[in-house]
């Protein structure tokens, strides 16, 4: 997948493009930088209504190409590069989102296989639970 950033492109395009190639894994942008392996601390999460190049420490529109194959830490790393970003890929973990910082050496599509299997047994264990209770 291809992600084109020009001076028109929003938070919630980049974040639409993401979701739709991994449906259980989100990006998140924030104004703090942090390393590889670890959680974003002390920063805010810019909302999806905002320009990326307005946010941008490199603000010159451009293109990252995102593949299956790739690391989490390694696609944090290109937008940070490339524009000068702070992303963090989030995993669901049941109902709740979680950072994948101390996962960044797995692929999108593990990341995403391994949030597959926690939503599809959290939801298997909820229709037990209904079962049960009528």
């Amino acid at each position: 997948m291809i992600i084109n950033i020009t001076n028109k492109t929003t938070i919630k395009d980049v974040q639409r493009r993401f979701s739709v190639a991994f449906p259980f894994l989100k990006i998140e942008f924030s104004n703090k930088q942090h390393e590889m392996g670890e959680r974003t601390e002390n920063g805010r999460w810019y909302d999806p209504s905002f320009r990326v190049l307005s946010i941008a420490k490199k603000p010159e529109p451009g293109w990252v190409i995102v593949q299956p194959w790739q690391k989490t830490g390694f696609i944090e790393e290109l937008f940070k590069e490339r524009f000068g970003l702070y992303p963090q890929i989030f995993r669901r973990d049941g109902n709740y989102w979680v950072e994948t910082a101390g996962t960044d050496v797995f692929t999108l599509e593990e990341q995403n296989s391994i949030a597959r299997k926690v939503v599809d047994t959290s939801r298997r264990f909820s229709w037990r639970e209904r079962d049960l209770l009528l």
